[in-house]
């Protein structure tokens, strides 16, 4: 990094300050490289020999190249882009030439050009205007991308991970694996047909294998004189590839092959078979839609990443034994998720610690956390071969019931070994491995009798990806070990086994990072709730990330479950006492970029006692905010649950409430003869607060389940399981009073005043129309925003209400009253907004708790309607009103406490425009700023907040330039949400999106400026 260019460019953009300093998240050449960027910073055999790479996150965002004193040639330019697209690790590469920026999307390669043409960029900045620099600056700077908004520039807005080297790899082999299995005649033998697709994993695997040998310069010296040591030529015909099948099967040993059968790779190969193996080495596309199109760029297994083939090879595992592999719920691991949970894990990991995978599939986890092993042991300097096998015999163990899984996991472990090795080549012998199936891989039943190797000891760190589901066996296996423990787990969650058997491998010290299943923990089942409290105590310090917002955005590519990471002991939380909750929020560009944008501001420290002892604070403060979570605390502790409301004024179970009739199933029914005097409420005819809708006739000759004809005495509360589906606003609880008696279906729960006071019917109408309904059921209750947006009958009961005969006469009142003017108006925003104050009167909420539960509409609707359509406007920019209301939310919120004093009070200045401006067009936020400053005087009534002066933007945007100091881990975004105190002021920085700017946020704001002692630290240094 030595031309004046380079240096100019990336001080103008934030990456280097004027002392040529770089920022953090910089890697620069001739430092500690992590394991992770050494193929693109430090391997000549890559050969792009990138000068820095900056990441956010702890994801590579940028590539930078400094293309030196001279202008590069084409075939510089067209080298290093095609490395930097094999590498697939960062989305953007930076070439710096003497008078230019030229920017490449390394997610995807180009279209074939001729050779003597620059490949094409993205685009291209020209050093001599300060007008492209500031253009520069904001399509792509340090601050642009740590915020995010470089998703929404015109560079990254026409980048997407779809066309990243690993997606494109898998593309075509998944291509050319469907065409060597077509190659098989119909009427073939049976055992023909049957080992079509394994003998065409067995090919391309080699192939793929032997590719990476020669791009690494490792099979040439030891090749036979009777074998090309060009890749194509030995896939000319038979007879040279099965010569150099035979040269691998002597040369490499282990498990490299664990499926050979040379007989019958004999007399299955064919020249047709090695005409699609040709296309797919000599660059022609094997994609259908793509019709034999040449690639401009090869696929180059020097520098394309283990951790991108391992995560590749997971589909042959997949499409050899489908049925087995859904049964035993091998799904694919993304990239991005391994480096997600491994991140805390090896923050600060001990030397010589050693890593299980209980569920190792095919070696995803593994093979990441063996190069971050490696990296470790070697101190990041070169790995010696003693290193490298020293850690793949002694600290990586893997367990898999699935044979195939377990094959691909040695395979990608020993591709890895050889990556890692920094030792020459000099004899075949230094291309010999030990097996590992046997000796730490173990083909076995994790929940049952575990290999005594295993058993016998414990790990620094369990992780891994287990099944969710149940897994099928064909042969009985002994009683899971973890049942033997005898510690609680919920119903109908085999992966929480996982998590015991972790707790037992890890010891009394041994870390845990692990996806799991997101409902159980969120569960108020008794079952859930006494094993999460046994795993938080046991584990403890723990934290829980949840990724449940993710789940329809191709997280998983073949699963749509809520996840959530399990993180046990890990460095990113120290207090036994406390616990880390937090979310990572759904964005519109995850599917294109792949990016988690979680940063401190999503995880927050809760009290573990709290949780054991409310359960449903623990979804509260992780799907929403402490403030949330002390609300549900207050309602659990001061309100009894609507089923012990009932119970005290005699409408019991059965007799007086239920669900009503079913229809389909076996075992029919004949239907009371009195059914077919009522009307039948259904879905259909439903609607909120009161029936409008003319009811349909009963007309069922037989039902399945029939109900006590008491359930459907009118005075009648429906309350419709489908929830807000029906509402009178999205993201509300819907029910309606029927004055007369009437049938209604399962999709609802009745409860009959007959034999009560029938202004409690409409008492609890009012209740549960109303947004504190919205706030329990979706801070409080255990499904919406994870797997179904309906109500059960036990999630209502569960709900809190006033004892209805303990409530004074003039609330009743004021309920009933603005129940029936919403059931007058049922679209009226205000009569809605009159019905919840009613409320929350009625339960003597204090103002900031009525805020929450004000807004929890919004936050429902979020988590009920798992659509781009309905989250996209949560994240459109927030308008004036919506600022000012923050703001005046903030200062309110700080002035309480200046108050007392009366000496001085907040004021808060808004801006009429963006710090970074948003892209509504594409769904992605800018970056919004709101003063704070102090004023002398006691507060008035009235918050005040100013219109704030344009000129504090520009003296901000210059201040973050010149930010270089973080405390947080890199893997957490620290630049997503800012608080930075000048002087005289306090500047709130976050993404302009409207769920970043309500009136529930500025209460939590206000309480972490008053944590960070502002109003008593006046030393005026810039800090987080």
């Amino acid at each position: 990094m030595t031309s004046a260019a380079f240096k100019s460019a990336l001080e103008a953009t934030g990456y280097f300050n004027s002392e040529g300093r770089p920022a953090p998240g910089m890697t620069v050449a001739g430092s500690d490289v992590p394991p992770r960027l050494r193929a693109v910073i430090a391997d000549d055999r890559v050969g792009l020999n990138a000068d820095a790479v900056f990441s956010a996150q702890g994801a590579p965002a940028n590539i930078f190249k400094d293309a030196g004193e001279a202008p590069p040639t084409p075939a510089d330019l067209r080298g290093w882009y095609e490395a930097a697209w094999n590498v697939g690790v960062a989305p953007l590469l930076w070439i710096v030439t003497p008078t230019d920026v030229r920017l490449y999307d390394c997610y995807a390669a180009p279209d074939a050009s001729p050779e003597e043409l620059d490949p094409p960029e993205l685009d291209r900045f020209d050093l001599g205007s300060p007008e492209r620099l500031r253009a520069l600056d904001a399509a792509c700077g340090r601050l642009t991308t740590e915020t995010g908004a470089f998703w929404a520039s015109n560079v990254g807005a026409r980048i997407d991970r779809r066309h990243r080297v690993d997606r494109e790899l898998l593309a075509e082999i998944s291509a050319l694996e469907d065409r060597l299995v077509a190659l098989t005649p119909a009427d073939a033998s049976p055992r023909a047909q049957a080992l079509a697709r394994d003998i065409a994993q067995r090919f391309v695997g080699r192939c793929i294998f032997t590719w990476y040998l020669l791009d690494r310069g490792l099979a040439q010296p030891f090749l036979p004189s009777n074998l090309s040591s060009d890749l194509s030529d030995m896939f000319a015909t038979p007879e040279s590839t099965l010569g150099l099948f035979q040269w691998l099967r002597a040369t490499f040993n282990g498990d490299l092959f664990p499926m050979d059968d040379p007989g019958a790779e004999r007399e299955h190969l064919t020249a047709a078979h090695l005409e699609p193996i040709r296309d797919f080495i000599e660059g022609r596309s094997l994609i259908p839609d793509r019709k034999g199109q040449g690639r401009l760029f090869r696929f180059r297994f020097n520098a394309i990443p283990i951790d991108l083939i391992s995560s590749i090879y997971q589909q042959f595992a997949r499409s050899s034994a489908l049925d087995e592999a859904n049964a035993q719920s091998l799904h694919y691991t993304p990239v991005e998720l391994v480096h997600l949970t491994l991140d805390p894990v090896f923050e600060q990991f001990p030397a010589g610690g050693t890593v299980i995978d209980p569920a190792c599939g095919s070696g995803a986890f593994l093979v990441e956390a063996f190069r971050r092993l490696v990296w470790r042991a070697s101190e990041g300097g070169p790995a010696s071969r003693n290193t490298v096998r020293q850690v793949l015999y002694g600290q990586l163990f893997g367990i898999d019931i699935n044979r195939s899984a377990l094959g691909i996991a040695a395979f990608s472990l020993y591709l890895a070994a050889l990556e890692l090795d920094e030792d020459p080549i000099n004899d075949l012998a230094d291309l010999k491995f030990d097996r590992l199936i046997g000796r730490t891989l173990f083909e076995a039943n994790s929940l049952g009798a575990l290999p005594d190797k295993i058993s016998s000891t414990t790990f620094s760190a369990v992780v891994g990806n287990p099944p969710w589901t149940f897994v099928s066996q064909t042969v009985p296996v002994a009683k899971p070990s973890t049942q033997q423990d005898n510690t609680p787990r919920p119903r109908r969650s085999p992966d929480w086994a996982f998590l015991t058997l972790a707790a037992r491998l890890a010891g009394e010290t041994g870390r845990v990072g692990m996806v799991m299943k997101a409902t159980p923990f969120f569960s108020k089942d008794r079952q859930a709730v006494a094993a999460r409290s046994d795993l938080l105590k046991r584990m403890a310090p723990t934290a829980l990330i949840n990724l449940s917002y993710l789940r329809r955005e191709k997280l998983f590519p073949d699963a749509v479950g809520p996840a959530l990471l399990f993180l046990a002991r890990c460095a990113l939380s120290t207090a036994e006492d406390r616990l880390l909750v937090g979310s990572i929020p759904w964005t519109p560009d995850f599917r294109r970029t792949g990016v988690f944008h979680v940063g401190p501001s999503e995880i927050r420290s809760i009290p573990l006692d709290r949780v054991l002892s409310v359960p449903p604070f623990l979804k509260a403060a992780t799907f929403g905010s402490v403030r949330d979570g002390w609300l549900i605390d207050r309602l659990e502790r001061e309100f009894p649950t609507l089923g012990e409301a009932l119970d005290r004024i005699g409408l019991h179970a059965r007799t007086h409430r239920g669900q009503g009739f079913k229809v389909n199933g076996k075992g029919q029914t004949k239907s009371p003869a009195d059914y077919f005097d009522l009307k039948v409420v259904t879905p259909d005819n439903f609607t909120p607060f009161w029936l409008r809708s003319s009811l349909d006739a009963f007309e069922h000759e037989t039902l399945h389940r029939t109900r006590s004809r008491a359930i459907f005495k009118g005075p009648l509360l429906l309350c419709s399981k489908v929830g807000s589906e029906v509402a009178a606003q999205r993201g509300r609880y819907s029910c309606a009073v029927a004055d007369v008696d009437r049938l209604y279906t399962e999709s609802f729960f009745g409860i009959s005043f007959a034999e009560a006071d029938t202004r409690f019917a409409y008492l609890l109408s009012g209740i549960l129309n109303s947004s504190l309904t919205s706030f329990q059921c979706a801070l409080g209750g255990p499904t919406w925003g994870l797997e179904r947006p309906t109500v059960q009958p036990h999630d209502l009961l569960s709900l809190r209400v006033p004892h209805f005969d303990a409530v004074d006469n003039a609330q009743i009142t004021a309920v009933i009253d603005a129940e029936r003017a919403a059931a007058r108006s049922p679209g009226d925003s205000e009569i809605l907004k009159a019905l919840d104050r009613a409320v929350f009167d009625l339960y003597e909420l204090e103002p900031e708790e009525a805020v929450l539960a004000s807004e929890a509409v919004d936050k429902a609707r979020y988590l009920i309607f798992e659509n781009r359509v309905e989250r996209a406007g949560f994240v459109l920019s927030a308008g004036d009103a919506d600022m000012r209301n923050y703001a005046g939310q903030v200062v309110a919120t700080v002035n309480a406490y200046l108050r007392a004093r009366g000496e001085r009070h907040l004021e808060a200045h808004v801006y009429d425009e963006k710090l970074i401006a948003p892209d509504c067009d594409r769904l992605i936020p800018g970056v919004t700023a709101v003063r704070l400053n102090m004023a002398p005087g006691a507060p008035g009534t009235t918050p005040v907040v100013r219109d704030g002066d344009r000129n504090d933007l520009a003296g901000l945007a210059r201040l973050l330039r010149g930010r270089f100091d973080a405390d947080v881990p890199p893997y957490l975004n620290e630049r997503r949400q800012l608080r930075i105190y000048s002087d005289d002021a306090l500047f709130i920085l976050k993404p302009s999106e409207r769920r970043y700017w309500t009136r529930t946020i500025g209460l939590n704001d206000a309480d972490v400026i008053l944590a960070d002692h502002w109003l008593r630290r006046r030393d005026g240094a810039p800090r987080a």
